[in-house]
Order: C-alpha cells, then structure tokens, then sequence
C-alpha cells in the first residue's frame, strides 16, 4: 500500500465547515429574533411608561388650573372683602358725624340772636364757615361770644365785616374751628 495516499479529508471538512456555517446561521438568527423580542418589549414598555408620564402630566395640568383658578378666586373675594370693610368704616364715620351734626346744629342755633341772619354755612374737616347779615352790627359780635360759649365751637375768628348800605345790613364771613365737646 502507499503510503503517500492518505486519506482524503477535504470533504470531511467541507461537511464540518459547512454544519458550523448553518450553526452559526441558526445562532445568528436566534440572537436577531431574541434581539428583536428584546426591543420590541424594551418599547413597549417605554410607550406604556411615556403614556402613563402623560396622563399624569394631564391630571397635574388639570388640577394646577383648578387651584389657579381658586386662587383668583380667593384673591378676588380679598379684594371685596377689603372694599367691604372701607365701606363700612365709611358708614360707621358717617354714623358717627350724623348726631355731631345734629349737635352742630343745635348750638348753632342755640347761639343765634335777633337780627342775624345766616346766608351760607360750609363746612370742611374741623371749620365751619358762616356768611350772614345782620343788622345792628353788635349782634355780630353778640353771635361770636355766645359761639365761643358752645362745647363744639372754639375761638370764632372774623374774616371780614362790611355794611350794604342799600339794605343798611353789615354783612359777616366767620371761621368757626370745631373741637371735641368740652366736659
């Protein structure tokens, strides 16, 4: 026998190489398709994870309106209740200079003697302004010290005095200051 023929072993390995190229194919496509399982479960989860993210994200909107709007809500009713309280402080102020008017009026009165006359009473903060006539000129000054004798009224301070000689009246223009009652 010769010993130079050996045996052919390219076919053997042709077979073997051949098996291990459809083994490795196999594996190759197993690893894609369990790749491919892989991510498409990877994102699904993530597209559930962002849709929940979402609603959320909605639901946290929605409440954030509401509480914005209950806010406002609450800021408005400050407002009115601030305007509320003004408008009864007014009122109560006013409440309060009704009889201090009543009582102005009164001593005012009280204070007139015969032959004055009253044309014009104003009156701004603690003053009153009084324009009048009279006729004799004493009674003016007979109206300023029974003025000055009132608790409401202080010193009274003549502005001006000036006779109408068509009517033979001395016209008067006082400033009364007005003060806590004296007691």
């Amino acid at each position: 026998m010769n010993l130079n023929k050996g045996i052919n072993l390219r076919p053997w390995r042709e077979e073997k190489r051949q098996k291990q190229q459809k083994s490795f194919t196999r594996l190759s496509l197993l690893a894609l398709i369990f790749g491919l399982l892989v991510s498409a479960l990877l994102w699904k989860n993530t597209t559930q994870s962002l849709a929940v993210i979402k609603e959320e994200s909605q639901l946290i909107k929605t409440h954030l309106e509401q509480l914005n709007s209950e806010i406002k809500e609450v800021s408005d009713l400050r407002d009115k209740r601030k305007q509320l309280l003004k408008h009864i402080e007014i009122i109560q102020q006013l409440q309060n200079n009704r009889s201090i008017a009543i009582e102005l009026m009164s001593q005012l009165a009280s204070s007139m003697n015969d032959g004055v006359y009253l044309v014009e009473i104003k009156r701004t903060a603690n003053q009153l302004t009084l324009q009048g006539r009279a006729q004799p000129s004493q009674a003016v000054t007979a109206l300023m010290r029974n003025l000055n004798q009132q608790a409401r009224f202080g010193e009274p301070l003549l502005r001006s005095l000036s006779s109408d000689d068509k009517t033979e009246l001395t016209r008067f223009d006082l400033q009364l200051p007005l003060q806590e009652p004296k007691k």
